[in-house]
């Protein structure tokens, strides 16, 4: 890691990501049940989501910020005790001030992990652009570090592994849970379901 990778991670206070194409492959299966309702599928890696856990018990606060509004996400959002889950947001700008304002951040505390154009505003505004293998060009472009991994194959994992080690915290993470005293820290998810505007 670079000594900007690691400055960044040591300030660190909040990690929102987008959802298709950075914890998934970005496929996006439909099928109708027997109701005739639209069921939307994603595929998770679960190694993405202790990565989050590992996060949090570390003392950073994480959170979705995804124009799909799947109700799967909000599922996932609370296994994993993350803070907050916005829905819908074409807008994410906009959903990292509003995130910054209720955790009492500031966005140069934040990282915001991306791969489409529609990521590029909240990039730029956020300390810590992150990304991953399947980024677009422009999105490498802004980013302090392109995980080698592909988005729903560990690049989350990836990314908050590098986060801890740069600040330090990977090894007590790793002997926390070979000891057994490593334990989820309680959250309570906040769920905002209309897209912000600026």
């Amino acid at each position: 890691m670079n000594s900007d990778f690691i400055e960044k991670a040591k300030n660190l206070k909040l990690l929102l990501t987008d959802i298709d194409g950075v914890m998934t492959d970005s496929k996006l299966p439909i099928y109708t049940d027997e109701k005739g309702n639209i069921v939307e599928i994603k595929n998770f890696e679960s190694l993405d989501g202790m990565g989050l856990i590992f996060l949090r018990a570390c003392g950073i606060r994480t959170g979705i910020v995804s124009r799909g509004s799947a109700p799967v996400l909000q599922h996932w959002a609370r296994l994993l005790g993350m803070d907050i889950l916005y829905f819908g947001c074409m807008n994410k700008t906009a959903a990292l001030q509003d995130a910054c304002a209720r955790f009492g951040c500031t966005p140069q505390e934040t990282a915001f992990i991306g791969d489409d154009i529609i990521d590029l505003g909240i990039l730029k505004a956020s300390g810590m652009p992150l990304t991953v293998a399947n980024g677009v060009d422009e999105v490498k472009r802004l980013a302090v570090y392109a995980s080698p991994k592909h988005g729903g194959c560990g690049a989350v994992r990836d990314i908050c592994e590098q986060i801890l080690k740069a600040r330090g915290q990977w090894d007590g993470v790793v002997q926390a849970v070979e000891d057994g005293t490593f334990t989820d820290p309680p959250a309570q998810l906040t769920v905002v379901k209309t897209a912000l505007k600026k």
